[in-house]
């Protein structure tokens, strides 16, 4: 009996130690298990950790790199300011040497002259002592000898004028270098409102013309278009919100249109660029270093920097040939854009492209000119309509006599439509301002040259609601009044 129970408790034993052994076998397992889960986790973040520090030390590198070119570019740049600086100081040492000469020369020519003043008076002293017997005979020496001093006198005058005349210029010449402008060809607002009158003229007389040559043609419709950038820039061109279809209809009335639209693309592609001709780069590194000055520097002096740089920029042979080809590209965009809308005969085409280039040409010279001041003359974006959720007109802009001059000729005066709030239909040429004064310093706008506008017939019984566009906001200075029309235009053309 004894020997059963201990059979029976080793039978015991021997299942718990298998189950034992099971136990153990899963627990080794799990370990296993979780010690490839956890080792597997730590290689995920250590490899991810390796990325994002190998990241992190190309973004450095880039930006190490990019704050290197940034240093060698000041360098350069003040390098070459130093040259100009003594340039402009030999320059300066020159004209000096040069106004003590002619002074020196000056107060010669007025000692003759003093001389020759004490023997004139001399010779009249003794033509009056002379005697009754040889009045005759000393008449005639005293009238050679007169005509003779008089001819000296005369002579030493005209060299004292001349000499006078070369000091006075040489005295504005070395105001003007000590100012710092021997670079520079300083404009007024004046010449800059007479640019823009003589490009506004110019584009709309190209306009007229290239109408005029397909004359017995019919404009396409926006309707007709499959080119939403034309499309877009169509529905733009009339702020009253009037259908443009109306106006491409007509043979005359489509010429506003097209040079609302020439004038829209001649800003966007020619008056933004930071100096037309430059390339992109370039254009950027600059604007980069202006807004660096302008942060530590003194205003004056970043103006300065600026126009000097531009005028000296755009005298480069590489410049040249770059904005004759950016010229060229705007040339055919716009062209292209007007000859979708109404393609004109194939024998003109050459005529137009070429006259077409003469007026671009104007105005990237106005836009170079407007970028190598001091001060900034700035064109604005052309004004847009504003529509409401539905498609309908929201705003209306209306007429502002001291930021507009209506174009059409049809009005006594822009105060009258001023008064009766008439409502601008379409701009033809975008108003352009001048910001700060001659030296570049403050931040106050004045008016240039007037937005060249045509307002709408009045219409009843239709709402309107006024504008507030930030364009004009600005208190201006003065107002240009429009120029007249003339007999070579049409006279509905409602164009100068």
């Amino acid at each position: 009996m004894q020997i059963l129970d201990l059979e029976s408790r080793l039978d015991q034993l021997a299942s718990e130690n298998r189950l034992l052994q099971e136990a153990k076998s899963r627990a080794e397992d799990s370990a296993q298990d979780a010690q490839y889960h956890n080792s597997r986790a730590v290689a995920e973040a250590v490899e991810a950790r390796d990325n994002q520090l190998k990241a992190k030390e190309a973004e450095l590198i880039q930006a190490n790199s990019i704050v290197e070119g940034l240093r060698n570019e000041i360098v350069r740049l003040t390098k070459l300011n130093q040259d100009l600086t003594e340039a402009n100081k030999n320059l300066a040492a020159d004209t000096t040497q040069r106004y003590a000469q002619l002074q020196e020369e000056s107060e010669h020519a007025q000692a003759q002259w003093q001389e020759a003043a004490k023997g004139l008076e001399l010779l009249r002293h003794q033509h009056n002592t002379v005697t009754a017997g040889m009045e005759g005979i000393v008449r005639d020496e005293i009238a050679n000898a007169l005509k003779d001093k008089n001819a000296e006198l005369q002579r030493l005058q005209e060299e004292l004028d001349h000499a006078m005349a070369q000091i006075k210029a040489l005295q504005a010449q070395l105001l003007t270098q000590k100012q710092g402008e021997s670079f520079l060809v300083i404009r007024d607002e004046d010449y800059f409102d007479s640019a823009c009158q003589k490009l506004c003229q110019h584009m709309q007389q190209w306009v007229v013309r290239f109408s005029k040559f397909s004359d017995t043609r019919a404009c396409r419709l926006s309707s007709e278009l499959h080119d939403e950038k034309i499309e877009t820039r169509l529905d733009n061109a009339l702020l009253d919100g009037s259908d443009v279809d109306m106006l491409l209809a007509d043979r005359t009335k489509r010429r506003d249109v097209f040079m609302s639209l020439v004038m829209s693309m001649v800003w966007e592609y020619v008056f933004t660029r930071y100096l037309f001709g430059m390339d992109r780069e370039q254009r950027q590194r600059l604007k980069s270093l202006e807004k660096i000055l302008n942060e530590t520097g003194p205003q004056r002096a970043v103006a300065q920097w600026r126009a000097i740089t531009l005028t000296l920029l755009s005298k480069r042979e590489s410049f040249l040939q770059q904005r004759a080809l950016d010229t060229e590209a705007v040339v055919e965009e716009i062209f292209r854009t007007l000859s979708t809308l109404l393609p004109p005969p194939p024998q003109f085409e050459r005529q137009l492209r070429q006259s077409l280039t003469n007026v671009m040409r104007l105005a990237v010279e106005l836009s170079i000119e407007m970028r190598t001041q001091r001060a900034e003359y700035i064109m604005l974006p052309p004004l847009q309509p504003e529509y409401d959720t539905n498609g309908d007109l929201a705003r209306k802009v209306y007429f502002n006599a001291e930021l507009m001059n209506e174009r059409s000729g049809d009005t006594t005066s822009n105060e009258d439509l001023q008064d009766r709030m008439a409502v601008v239909k379409i701009v033809l040429f975008p108003l352009v301002v001048k910001k700060g004064d001659d030296f570049g310093e403050g931040e106050e706008e004045i008016v240039v040259c007037p937005a060249q506008v045509l307002v709408a017939k009045p219409q009843g019984n239709k709402k309107v609601v006024r504008v507030l566009s930030g364009a004009m906001e600005m208190d201006p200075r003065r107002s240009t009044a429009s120029v007249a029309m003339t007999d070579a235009m049409d006279s509905g053309s409602g164009m100068i």
